[in-house]
């Protein structure tokens, strides 16, 4: 989740990034979205400028299979959320819910929202990201890029073409602590020392 994070801190999304799940869907989730409340601030912001660069590991940024199914639905059996954020989010948006989270009672969770029907995720992944970036993907020693996969995210999430460079480790989703990782790092940031 961290990898989102980031790439949220690099992204400028605005109203109109969320037409790519479709121009009725997001009119009908906007349509009771009022300026400035707790859902209007979280699909809408801008790149944060100070973002120099980004180093992806591991990252899902087009989802993870294990969202889904079995494995993802007893997951988020086992989250609950705040009451005061479930009722904000109940009273800004609705029965327009059901489009992020496909159920109208359910809110979207850490589980949900790496879900490959997630509309974040697809939104942005339409926008291009505004620093810089590389990524570290984890193959778990199989060394069958671009079929490969961490264990959770697959390649084919992880990739991303407007990367300055990609590394794959032989590693788990938890490649973050291998010593391929590590010099990798380690490696792009004496690159961004020397650039600045």
């Amino acid at each position: 989740m961290g990898g989102l994070v980031s790439r949220m801190q690099v992204t400028t999304v605005n109203r109109e990034s969320w037409k790519v799940m479709g121009k009725d869907k997001a009119a009908r989730f906007f349509a009771k979205v009022k300026p400035g409340d707790l859902v209007d601030q979280a699909t809408r912001y801008q790149a944060n400028p100070h973002a120099g660069r980004v180093i992806f590991i591991c990252t899902p940024h087009r989802a993870s299979k294990m969202a889904v199914g079995s494995f993802g639905n007893l997951a988020a059996k086992l989250i609950s959320l705040p009451s005061d954020l479930t009722t904000t989010l109940a009273r800004s948006v609705g029965e327009s819910m059901a489009i992020v989270t496909g159920d109208p009672r359910s809110m979207p969770t850490s589980v949900t929202g790496l879900s490959p029907n997630n509309p974040s995720l697809k939104a942005l992944d339409h926008l291009p990201i505004q620093a810089p970036h590389h990524s570290i993907i984890g193959d778990r020693g199989k060394g069958d890029s671009p079929n490969s996969s961490d264990g959770v995210v697959d390649y084919w999430s992880s990739h991303l073409d407007s990367a300055e460079s990609e590394c794959i480790v032989p590693g788990p989703h938890s490649a973050c602590e291998l010593p391929a990782t590590l010099a990798e790092l380690r490696r792009l940031l004496h690159l961004h020392l020397t650039r600045h």
